[in-house]
């Protein structure tokens, strides 16, 4: 047995997409995919005429939904590839923060829209958490001065791919949620710039990172 490689998995970016995977599963079995109704019941943010209706679980809840298996199947590949690359330099607690803090900007970004906006809507997704891991990634391969072991080209194009991806599937787009997210990530990586730089970068590279 390759314990190394086992120690080396991004367990942090395995637990977010369990979460995900575990969520839309019991959004299935309550019968809530397909009801709009149904899902802003079970989390999901919703603005009626701009009106904010809800509290603070939806906020941290509809980070973690998602409306059909092509909408969550997008996110989890740009989690697992993004997320796996920031976490081989900082860490599975980093990478949590990053998801929770940047879901949370990209959700707060929406409703501050839609209810300027006076929209009726119901959003979810972890698209603006996943952005913001994104945002991170670039602000610290910015920093880094575009030096990221184990980032090609080959895999930069991947990731853009995966972004575009993840941002027209599943039906309605929440543009507001991945700006959020993306802009609120590129901040929250300046925090770990340091962290950043003291990683392994390569050595003892997951599984994952092999794209």
């Amino acid at each position: 047995m390759d314990t190394q490689r086992r120690k080396d998995l991004p367990w942090g970016v395995l637990a977010l997409a369990a979460v995900n995977v575990l969520y839309f599963l019991y959004l299935v079995l309550t019968g809530a995919v397909g009801s709009t109704l149904a899902m802003a019941e079970k989390g999901a943010l919703l603005l009626v005429d701009g009106r904010y209706r809800g509290g603070l679980f939806p906020l941290i809840a509809s980070m973690f939904m998602h409306f059909d298996i092509h909408h969550l199947g997008g996110n989890l590949l740009m989690l697992l590839v993004v997320g796996d690359m920031l976490e081989s330099r900082l860490g599975a607690l980093r990478v949590l923060l990053i998801y929770l803090v940047t879901g949370l900007a990209g959700n707060g970004v929406s409703i501050l829209w839609y209810g300027w906006m006076g929209d009726t809507v119901v959003s979810a997704g972890a698209s603006g958490a996943v952005y913001g891991m994104l945002g991170a990634l670039f602000c610290l391969m910015l920093r880094s001065r575009g030096s990221v072991p184990g980032f090609s080209r080959e895999r930069m194009l991947l990731t853009v791919f995966l972004m575009l991806y993840s941002g027209l599937s599943g039906g309605g787009i929440n543009l507001a949620a991945h700006i959020g997210g993306l802009l609120s990530g590129f901040l929250v990586g300046l925090l770990f710039v340091g962290a950043w730089k003291k990683g392994k970068g390569q050595k003892g590279r997951s599984p994952l990172s092999r794209f």
